[in-house]
């Protein structure tokens, strides 16, 4: 069987990095200015072409920084699909998209709480890029993100580290640094690159701007470190790896080695095909990738052609269907006469059957009226919730238990993180609100816990609350 061609695009930056692979070896790499339309990736379909001869099968995307929100979330343990449902229902409140499209990988744990970061791409993103591709009749396999590209493709380096490194992924604009250990991602950022914008006069020297810019990217990279190690004291970096088109720039390892004191080495998995190989070391990484995260929501139902002997078989089988409803309706009727006739043999046989039997029925009323009677009027409840609720907080969630008599209500709300005092009111003044709810007793101490949505911050607060029947209910 042939080998399908595939075509990587890296779209972070200002330049469009891209590269064309064959049963898991490149071929041919290209830049081409962005951003990235209908024309740039002709020009670059057609630019790879001419260099490899061949023609790409698909497409996989590195998909601009500006599109992903990143976000960090710090929870109680607890199952990764309860931690995506919490993710959601945050990403649902800050935007507004009903099914977000986001992935998590976790973090180093911090203290008691287990740690994710979420990055999110906005479904109108991901629904362009897929017309954008559609429109060149090349199917988009994946959309991911630099973060996820530079994991796969330092993967293979990650068993033989023993302290911690980091790898500074350098664009024209912004880098991106990734402190990682051999078990944990001890943390991401991305920081812009001040001035990169900047435009050169024609007087200026070359080698004047390329101090610039060096001492520009030595200044953020130094900032990053120096944020990582305030936060991890404990863990020192060993070895720093350097990638991006950034990583290029003359003079860079050496000032870093003298800047810093730490060993530098150049991550690249092109090494030797072009002069600019570092560029492509995150899309190198996918090349042959046989695990990669994927942002692409799966497909709600692929319309394929349906040829005639296909539609034989769904015929037939729609026929088997019925027969076998029919067949199993009349084994079904069958079955509920017979138990109907034995039922009315039973009844006969006589008064003292029959009478053990009202009174098993008068026992399960008693209990249904008893039931009745000491459920909490939840109607009543929730609407006088909703009206004392401070504005400043919103409502996250609810979550409802009930048994005989006695009930338990898990209340979740969300607000903006606050001075300590500011906070400190509004957690009374919550806390009075609910006070206040008739058939509703709330303990004092509730679950306080941070979240983190983009550059803000909140509080997510859980109270306990008993809930009790109508006063005035008769119990018996």
């Amino acid at each position: 069987m042939k080998d399908s061609v595939q075509l990587f695009i890296d779209q972070r930056g200002h330049e469009l990095r891209a590269l064309i692979a064959e049963a898991g070896r490149v071929l041919a790499t290209t830049v081409l200015p962005g951003p990235l339309d209908g024309g740039t990736l002709a020009e670059l379909i057609a630019a790879l072409g001419a260099s490899s001869g061949r023609k790409p099968d698909q497409a996989h995307l590195l998909v601009a920084n500006d599109q992903v929100k990143v976000s960090t979330y710090r929870l109680q343990e607890m199952p990764l699909s309860d931690v995506e449902k919490i993710v959601q229902r945050s990403i649902t409140t800050s935007t507004g998209e009903r099914e977000p499209i986001f992935r998590l990988t976790p973090l180093v744990p911090e203290q008691d709480k287990d740690a994710y970061l979420a990055e999110q791409i906005p479904r109108e993103t991901i629904t362009r890029l897929q017309q954008l591709f559609s429109e060149a009749k090349l199917p988009l396999a994946t959309v991911s993100t630099g973060l996820q590209a530079n994991l796969v493709a330092f993967a293979p380096h990650r068993d033989n580290i023993i302290q911690a490194q980091a790898i500074f992924d350098i664009s024209h604009d912004a880098v991106a640094a990734i402190f990682i250990s051999p078990t944990d991602i001890l943390h991401h950022e991305i920081q812009t690159i001040p001035d990169s914008d900047r435009e050169v006069d024609e007087q200026e020297e070359s080698g004047r701007a390329q101090k610039r810019r060096l001492f520009a990217i030595l200044n953020v990279i130094h900032g990053l470190y120096s944020q990582y190690m305030l936060a991890n004291p404990l863990s020192p970096v060993e070895k720093v790896w350097l990638c991006g088109p950034g990583a290029e720039s003359t003079g860079l390892d050496e000032s870093l080695i003298d800047a810093m004191d730490i060993e530098v080495t150049p991550f690249d998995l092109l090494a030797g095909h072009s002069e600019t190989s570092r560029a492509f070391t995150p899309l190198a990484g996918l090349v042959g990738a046989q695990k990669q995260v994927n942002f692409l929501p799966a497909k709600p139902g692929k319309a394929a052609a349906i040829n005639n002997r296909s539609m034989a078989v769904a015929a037939g089988g729609l026929i088997a269907l019925l027969l076998i409803a029919i067949t199993a309706n009349s084994i079904l009727t069958t079955s509920q006469l017979n138990r109907q006739l034995a039922t009315e043999r039973s009844a006969v046989q006589g008064l003292q059957a029959a009478a053990a039997a009202d009174q098993n029925r008068i026992k399960g009323l008693r209990f249904l009226n008893k039931l009745e009677q000491s459920t909490p009027p939840l109607y009543a409840i929730f609407k006088e919730i909703s009206e004392r609720l401070p504005r400043e907080i919103e409502l996250d969630g609810i979550n409802l238990r009930q048994d005989d008599t006695t009930g338990s209500m898990e209340i979740l709300a969300v607000t903006r993180h606050r001075t300590p005092w500011e906070n400190k009111q509004i957690f009374t003044t919550l806390m009075a609100a609910l006070d206040g709810v008739q058939n509703l007793e709330c303990t004092q101490d509730p679950d306080i816990a941070m979240l983190r949505s983009g550059d803000e911050k909140k509080i997510r607060i859980k109270v306990m609350c008993r809930t009790t029947a109508e006063k005035g209910a008769d119990p018996r």
